[in-house]
């Protein structure tokens, strides 16, 4: 292993500029970029403005002519499979921009190969390091609403788009696009393993044929309910709402409200009236601007994975069940029944 760590990139489009070149540069002592393979000139001429690095139009190419320890992929999602086995079979570790692959059956190839070649997979799941996430863990484990019971995580937007992620042939839809940051930052949460789900997709407004909402009832092992939810709307649920036995947290954006107190429970239960909190007090905080994690921290971990072996937060196993989940939603939606996780 080179130190700093050679890296290339395969797909140079906004989303390698914006996060993962960010998190690249922002640990110059960790990684150096040594290629960038893309389809498109102009984000060839870009990478080679940003980085002073050989660019090629060609990933294969790029694996024979150039040393490199760590390949990151961030393009279409129905190449993810395909590109990941090449560059571990040619010796690299490689990231992978959500979702590691569009079915389970492609995670599993993808870690098999990787096991098969003796490299990492670094599936990029930057919602595990976001802001609001983490706070919410940290008053959940505090014990401040008491025992969790159900988490809901939701996103809405107004606006439609036509690209190729509106299109399945290409691994698109809103599940493979939002649900790993819908879904799985509840379900770790709720800190038990996922039992069954109950899953609901459609296609409303974008053109295509992919789904373009979604909405999936998660019950975990320990009885926790996650809800999650992507879908159109001017106006909008909290983004977050869990709910516990001494209170609850909703968030929106940067914002939390706590509320706790403990219900009533009054001598004859036909008094609804009365079955109100006593002593129930909301207390607001704000959160740092990450919501979906910062780069350079990502990227810092993963660095603390090659170099100084200290594991990074996804697992395989993690990575394979947020696939199996994404299938199941599907599913769920083609038969109308629950699916069975565990």
């Amino acid at each position: 292993m080179n130190n700093p760590i050679h890296t290339a990139i395969i797909g140079y489009g906004r989303s390698a500029r914006f996060l993962h070149a960010t998190g690249l540069l922002g640990n110059p002592q960790a990684f150096q970029v040594v290629a960038v393979t893309s389809r498109s000139e102009p984000s060839l001429a870009q990478a080679r403005a940003d980085f002073d690095c050989p660019t090629f139009t060609d990933y294969h190419r790029m694996l024979r002519e150039c040393e490199i320890d760590l390949v990151v992929i961030v393009t279409r999602n129905d190449q993810h499979c395909e590109m990941a086995c090449h560059v571990l079979a040619a010796g690299c570790h490689t990231l992978i921009t959500k979702p590691l692959g569009i079915t389970r059956e492609e995670v599993a190839r993808i870690y098999g190969t990787a096991e098969q070649a003796g490299k990492k997979v670094f599936p990029f799941l930057p919602a595990r390091w976001g802001t609001d996430y983490r706070r919410i863990r940290e008053i959940i484990e505090s014990g401040e609403i008491g025992r969790v019971f159900a988490i809901h995580r939701s996103v809405y937007g107004f606006a439609t788009r036509d690209d190729w992620q509106t299109e399945s042939k290409f691994g698109g839809g809103i599940i493979l696009n939002w649900g790993a940051h819908l879904i799985e930052p509840p379900m770790l949460l709720a800190n038990s393993k996922p039992k069954h789900l109950f899953g609901s997709c459609a296609q409303v407004l974008n053109p295509g044929d992919a789904e373009d909402t979604f909405y999936s009832l998660i019950t975990m092992e320990n009885g926790v309910r996650v809800h999650s939810q992507w879908s159109f709307s001017p106006q909008a649920l909290p983004h977050w709402f869990v709910q516990g036995t001494g209170g609850c947290i909703i968030g929106n954006d940067t914002k939390l409200e706590i509320t706790t107190g403990i219900p009533t429970r009054p001598a004859d239960p036909t008094k609804f009236k009365d079955m109100e909190g006593e002593g129930a007090e909301t207390r607001s905080e704000t959160v740092g601007d990450d919501l979906y994690g910062d780069p350079v921290e990502i990227y810092r971990d993963v660095a603390a994975d090659l170099l100084d072996d200290h594991p990074y937060s996804v697992t395989r196993d993690e990575a394979i069940r947020l696939s199996s989940i994404f299938d199941g939603i599907k599913k769920s939606q083609q038969q109308e029944t629950l699916i069975p996780l565990s």
